[in-house]
């Protein structure tokens, strides 16, 4: 088994372009009348009309998905965001058992984190 894509359910697709696009930066490889297709990074993100957007909640203690983006510094992408009307749920970087990172908003109530340090450079060659 491997993965395949990711996917998010979302009320509007104009603003999850606005978002994942404009914002995080990643490009729209594909659209239908209800879903649209980005490149995260090598890894297909989909976004589905979905009827209504979520909650956050206690994101780190109740059961959920959260997809994490590997990032050069944490510190710098919370900045890019914060500036940009991210929602951030820290004020400074968590530390982990994977290395540095922040939880983000989008504009659904998804909740998705910024990683600094894994998986270490030597295992991503």
């Amino acid at each position: 088994m491997t993965l395949a894509h990711l996917m998010v359910f979302v009320p509007d697709l104009d603003r999850a372009r606005g978002f994942y696009s404009g914002v995080l930066g990643f490009p729209v490889t594909g659209e239908g009348p209800d879903h649209l297709a980005f490149d995260a990074g090598g890894t297909p993100l989909l976004a589905f009309r979905g009827d209504r957007p979520t909650t956050v909640g206690d994101y780190s203690r109740e059961s959920r998905a959260v997809f994490v983006f590997r990032v050069p510094s944490v510190q710098a992408a919370m900045a890019e965001l914060k500036a940009a009307g991210v929602p951030l749920l820290h004020d400074t970087p968590g530390e982990g058992p994977t290395g540095r990172y922040a939880a983000f908003v989008d504009p659904f109530g998804i909740v998705h984190e910024v990683l600094e340090g894994w998986p270490p450079a030597a295992e991503t060659a």
